[in-house]
């Protein structure tokens, strides 16, 4: 089911861009380097689709927790089929900083820190960042939008508490041809936790 999920949002994509480069190809051309930009604007779309279809579901259920979880009776009551695995990995030492920042990286988790400490230890947003769309994914696949609200006085995706393993996103104000290729990056990184990119708006 995950896989189907991501061959449909690749194949709506693929049909997405093929209607607008129709709607840009009937447009009036003012100039050659429109005609360039464009062409090379396309060539970075076949080579995103192209790595968006190369991503395979892993299959993995997350199972959900709270922080202070810390016995057996936090389990969920599922049904363990044959050919399951149940794994419990270790607690991650560092947060991930990704995106429209000045140094994506990873940082060490220190207790108590929150989300707009680690945007800090990245240099901060940079000034392509749309800081509107700002989101943090939790280690769990949980993810958490910064649509959350704002106060006038106070950025509250700042404040988040910011957990081990979790990863914090700072997109770019428009998706341009230069920064399609973070989206791969950022695939890679969420693949890793048990969920493709691609599925983030369709699993919310």
């Amino acid at each position: 089911m995950q896989q189907a999920r991501i061959d449909e949002y690749v194949q709506r994509l693929s049909m997405e861009i093929q209607r607008s480069n129709m709607a840009m190809a009937a447009s009036p051309v003012s100039s050659a380097q429109d005609l360039a930009s464009g062409a090379a604007g396309q060539s970075n779309e076949r080579d995103i689709l192209a790595s968006l279809r190369q991503i395979r579901a892993t299959g993995r259920i997350v199972l959900r927790f709270t922080p202070d979880s810390s016995s057996i009776d936090s389990l969920p009551d599922i049904s363990m089929e044959d050919g399951d695995r149940f794994i419990v990995p270790a607690v991650p030492a560092t947060v991930n900083v990704v995106g429209s920042v000045y140094d994506q990286n990873s940082f060490l988790y220190a207790k108590g820190q929150k989300a707009g400490a680690y945007l800090q230890l990245a240099g901060g947003p940079n000034r392509d960042a749309d800081r509107k769309h700002e989101f943090l994914i939790r280690a769990d696949g949980e993810v958490v939008s910064s649509d959350l609200g704002r106060g006038l006085w106070n950025n509250k995706f700042n404040n988040l508490h910011v957990y081990p393993g979790d990863t914090i996103v700072v997109p770019e104000k428009h998706l341009k041809p230069s920064s399609m290729r973070n989206v791969i990056e950022w695939s890679q990184i969420i693949s890793s936790m048990g969920m493709g990119f691609a599925m983030i708006g369709i699993l919310l």
